[in-house]
């Protein structure tokens, strides 16, 4: 089984512009996107995103935090295998294999958790 890395989190924030005074303007990692609620910044092998409490739009449900593991193809095949006929909630999977998939889950502790393939085959699209 291979976890190659994180690819997202997902940061709640109470004030987006101290927030991206510190991650852009301190720390230097560059703005991809930004809309009323959130902010990509992205890294050379992932991204964080900046997302407002309270915010009305992607992964709602999803907890105090959401973070994703980017994977091998093989990797992802296990984990849903292990997942099927239990009892951890899920989402997905979604999209297809050599194109990236990802598979959602919530963790313990109520953080919303995502396995995908999606950096193996370069920057995903948002």
């Amino acid at each position: 089984m291979s976890f190659i890395g994180i690819e997202e989190i997902f940061l709640q924030v109470e004030d987006m512009q101290k927030a991206l005074d510190f991650y852009h303007g301190v720390l230097g990692i560059p703005v991809d996107k930004q809309d009323a609620e959130r902010t990509y910044l992205q890294t050379e092998r992932g991204h964080v995103v900046l997302q407002i409490r309270n915010h009305t739009g992607r992964h709602r449900g999803g907890g105090p935090l959401h973070y994703a593991f980017t994977v091998t193809e093989e990797t992802f095949d296990e984990v849903l295998g292990r997942l099927e006929g239990g009892t951890w909630f899920t989402r997905g999977p979604y999209g297809e294999r050599g194109e990236g998939r990802a598979l959602f889950m919530i963790d313990p502790d109520g953080n919303e958790t995502e396995v995908n393939t999606r950096y193996l085959y370069g920057t995903p699209k948002r």
